[in-house]
């Protein structure tokens, strides 16, 4: 962030990536994922019970043919129940990989709607205990809720322009209290609610280093 940034008050973007844990918000993003696959689950059992009733026509027209003629009834029956075996093994591992990949797919798109409200979260927490970093973290290519994290970002860095002009306000009024030659019990001690309060303030948006 340049120094000009720094003096308007208005928050750098760091735009470094990060391998972080797709789960940011295991609640959310399994619950909707969960919500996925059941439906697909559902649309799969509907389709193995549909293949089930195609076989079971088929059965019976093999058990008709048997009946007229066995030699030939037992051959279909035998091919049949070997077809019947693969389609039956071809549906298992697709319903497998349907919901493997359905899990994958939704904790991917999950995790770009939980990324940045993860982000906004930790943002907010900062705020709650009187700390307004000059950085706040931008969101990665691809994240949904952009245009909501850009008005996020502008009401951030305007809190941040709040504070700086306090504290130039504070600032002002100490100096004047301190320009008295005379002052009161009651004068030294707003003075020093004041120098604290500026103090306090002061490190909200620039925080002590520590060694």
């Amino acid at each position: 962030m340049t120094n000009q940034n720094q003096a308007s008050g208005r928050p750098a973007f760091s735009h470094k990536r990060r391998l972080r844990n797709y789960l940011l918000d295991v609640g959310l993003q399994l619950r909707y994922t969960a919500f996925i696959i059941l439906v697909a689950v559902v649309l799969t059992v509907i389709l193995g019970y549909k293949v089930y009733q195609a076989t079971q026509e088929s059965s019976r027209i093999v058990l008709l043919t048997v009946k007229a003629d066995p030699l030939t009834g037992a051959e279909l029956m035998k091919q049949f129940q070997a077809n019947d075996r693969i389609v039956l093994w071809g549906m298992a591992g697709f319903a497998v990989v349907l919901v493997l990949s359905i899990a994958a797919m939704g904790i991917w798109m999950t995790h770009k709607v939980a990324g940045p409200l993860y982000n906004i979260a930790m943002s907010c927490t900062n705020i709650r205990d009187n700390r307004l970093p000059p950085v706040l973290r931008q969101l990665r290519k691809g994240d949904e809720l952009q245009s909501f994290h850009s008005q996020f970002g502008e009401m951030y860095a305007a809190l941040r322009t709040r504070v700086m002009a306090d504290i130039a306000l504070l600032d002002r009024a100490i100096e004047t209290l301190e320009r008295q030659e005379c002052r009161s019990a009651e004068i030294e001690q707003l003075l020093v609610e004041l120098r604290a309060y500026r103090q306090d303030k002061q490190n909200s948006i620039d925080p002590p280093t520590r060694t």
